[in-house]
């Protein structure tokens, strides 16, 4: 992005390099399919089970929790560097404070470009939250194991058909330029990707499982996949609104044949240095565009020109936002989790002196005090007196 961008931009690659590299942004609908997958497992596993599991609220407040702190940190810091003079473009940060800026044609890529999938995530997380309650009361009027198995599949096929239908309007009917962003870039246009990874929570936990030899094929398709569709992708054009679909699923079969299997599970997914950073991806994936104009506005990085010199830059942007990324994960990160503890799994205020009595002791009364009455126990006689003897 820093190579192509400005008067002396220029793509590092052409040809078949030029291709891959204008497809990375298939790690976007991934980034959508798994959000889909994991925000759906657990409504879905209560679906099966008959039983209403956590509700709306706790959900929203779980997604928030982890992504509000560094999201808005972050974008308050990078506005106020952006606009020194107040009051400033104070329309681009109380629309990316409130997760619309997706909707500006002329702010959504401001302040931090990347910012605009979390605005996307956020209307997925605000629809499951929504829908929570009207499933739980649902199961519990389903009658069958299959019934409840159709409705947890309800909503992702719902989710899948409209942005298959929307993208058919955008590309067919309205046919916007592709820098009409607010419609290319749309909440309802990601539907799909959602859908796709909501539709694999629901096999996961009705208990589909795959054999190693069907495992493998659908490793070896989906990234087959990923890869040829990036090969032969139109470029700036809006027919490659196509395109993203047809990544989700291609994902979602890579996917596949990690999560329907009961295990043993490949030693390369518990590998340390691949589960640290995959820990620091959140605040990578938001630091690296702040990194990246800093870095450059101190002239620290290589002249724009074709070839392999991006991979200087790549790393001189890399090493501090890594950096940065592990210090959020240890401060700023951590708001959400220690607010959040402050509910149980329930959602109910969380009780942090369960040893305590229920009651506080109660006080004295107030008024005259009573002088206590006496009572005179007989005397206890010698045994020998009351024997007699």
């Amino acid at each position: 992005m820093w190579n192509r961008t400005g008067p002396f931009g220029t793509w590092p690659y052409d040809g078949v390099g030029h291709q891959l590299m204008y497809g990375v942004d298939l790690f976007v609908d991934m980034f959508f399919v798994l959000s889909g997958f994991v925000m759906w497992l657990p409504l879905a596993a209560a679906a099966l089970t008959g039983k209403p599991g956590r509700g709306g609220a706790l959900t929203l407040a779980k997604r928030l929790a982890r992504v509000l702190p560094l999201y808005w940190v972050l974008t308050i810091i990078v506005w106020a560097w952006s606009n020194p003079n107040l009051p400033g473009h104070w329309e681009d940060l109380v629309l990316h404070l409130t997760f619309t800026h997706v909707y500006s044609d002329e702010y959504i890529f401001w302040t931090n470009g990347p910012a605009w999938t979390l605005a996307v995530e956020f209307h997925f997380y605000v629809l499951i939250a929504l829908v929570t309650p009207l499933m739980h009361r649902a199961v519990l009027k389903a009658r069958s194991k299959d019934d409840r198995i159709a409705l947890a599949l309800g909503v992702p096929l719902v989710l899948t058909v409209t942005g298959l239908v929307y993208i058919a309007w955008l590309t067919q009917i309205e046919r916007p330029a592709v820098t009409d962003w607010s419609l290319v870039f749309s909440p309802i246009g990601k539907s799909t990707d959602f859908g796709i990874g909501m539709l694999l929570a629901v096999f996961t936990v009705a208990g589909v499982r795959l054999n190693r030899p069907t495992r493998a094929a659908c490793a070896i398709v989906g990234a087959g996949a990923a890869l040829g569709l990036a090969l032969v992708r139109p470029i700036d054009t809006l027919q490659q609104e196509w395109w993203h679909p047809g990544y989700a699923i291609a994902v979602a079969l890579f996917m596949a044949s990690i999560v329907l299997h009961a295990g043993p599970w490949p030693r390369i997914l518990s590998w340390g240095p691949l589960a640290w950073v995959g820990g620091l991806g959140y605040g990578i994936y938001l630091i690296h565009e702040p990194v990246m104009r800093w870095v450059g506005s101190m002239g620290l990085l290589p002249e724009k020109a074709p070839g392999h010199v991006f991979w200087i830059t790549s790393i001189c942007v890399a090493v501090p936002t890594i950096a940065l990324a592990w210090v959020s994960a240890n401060t700023v990160e951590l708001i959400g989790e220690k607010l959040l503890a402050t509910v149980d799994r329930n959602g109910r205020p969380r009780n942090y002196y369960p040893h305590l009595p229920d009651e506080a002791p109660r006080p004295p009364r107030r008024g005259p005090v009573e002088e206590p009455v006496v009572t005179h126990r007989p005397r206890r006689l010698p045994v020998l007196a009351r024997s007699g003897g």
